[in-house]
């Protein structure tokens, strides 16, 4: 959007200066959420050392006084720009509405992050849960010891596995151990999420779509386009079924396909459909007077029928 709206190399330190303020913004939000991004920029400086954040940025950012944290101050700096941008003529208001509804949605999805780090599981939660599932295998390990014959034990040797009880606590344990892992996606664990690698992959296409693919445009040709797409061998044997509707099999006879009305059709089958009818009103109508309800347009079925009489 911002390669769109901005194009040309006289903006061309607009768009770099976007991008780069656009990976600063993720940089700071991520620390203060992420165990694996806060050890790789522990620090403001390490900002700065890591070229995301100039030395002019860095005194702006350190000297500003935010009880409440200051990972959107990015944010306000990419408004600015496109602020300046705007009033000097570079884009026009349509482009200003679009770009900010882009970086308002960028920012709503740190904000996001923010909320679901403040708002936790309840310590009492995950207390619960642990306390009952050790408790549980603790009474069975007491509870679930078979009954030993004294007397058999002189000829023989009993051996007893529980296998249903071992199968359970596997089971157990391992649902608490992924509801526990499950608690913290940001941390240093294996399967959580993996923020450095997302941020150097951003701040690299961000540069690239901002730098050398900004006004790139391959040269436009006459030939035809294929229709079909061609297969390797390895591929051509593994061709994905068309899909098909489940009623593209189905077909009606010609008699039922024939367009008819209501004087088309012979006596007969005009004469079921009236006794079908009236069987229909004749049976409902029986019940109701059976249970003694109202009909609609009738009224109370034992009142009419005594103001009949």
């Amino acid at each position: 959007m911002v390669s769109a709206c901005l194009p040309g190399s006289e903006n061309l330190v607009i768009r770099q200066t976007i991008a780069r303020w656009s990976s600063l913004q993720a940089a700071i939000a991520w620390s203060g959420i992420s165990v694996r991004t806060l050890k790789r920029f522990p620090t403001e400086r390490h900002l700065v050392d890591s070229g995301l954040m100039t030395e002019e940025e860095h005194k702006m950012y350190t000297t500003l006084d935010s009880p409440h944290g200051k990972w959107f101050v990015p944010i306000i700096w990419i408004v600015n720009i496109l602020k300046k941008a705007y009033q000097q003529g570079r884009i026009d208001s349509i482009q200003f509405d679009m770009i900010l509804k882009h970086v308002y949605s960028y920012r709503d999805g740190f904000a996001m992050l923010f909320v679901y780090d403040w708002i936790k599981i309840p310590l009492v939660y995950t207390q619960v849960v642990a306390i009952a599932t050790y408790g549980y295998f603790f009474i069975c390990l007491i509870g679930r010891q078979p009954k030993i014959n004294q007397s058999g034990m002189k000829n023989e040797v009993t051996i007893m596995f529980p296998i249903f009880t071992t199968f359970q606590m596997l089971f157990y344990l391992g649902w608490l151990k992924v509801g526990q892992y499950l608690m913290n996606p940001f941390g240093e664990d294996d399967d959580d999420f993996e923020l450095n690698y997302i941020l150097d992959r951003n701040t690299a296409i961000a540069h690239l779509m901002a730098t050398d693919l900004a006004d790139q445009l391959p040269t436009l040709s006459e030939d035809a386009m294929n229709p079909s797409i061609p297969h390797t061998r390895a591929s051509f044997k593994i061709q994905d079924i068309i899909p098909k509707n489940h009623l593209t099999n189905f077909q009606l006879s010609n008699k039922d396909m024939e367009m008819v009305t209501s004087q088309h059709l012979d006596g007969t089958e005009n004469q079921n459909s009236k006794e079908k009818s009236n069987n229909f009103w004749k049976k409902n109508f029986n019940r109701a007077k059976k249970n003694n309800v109202d009909v609609p347009g009738i009224g109370n079925i034992s009142e009419t029928e005594e103001l009949t009489k």
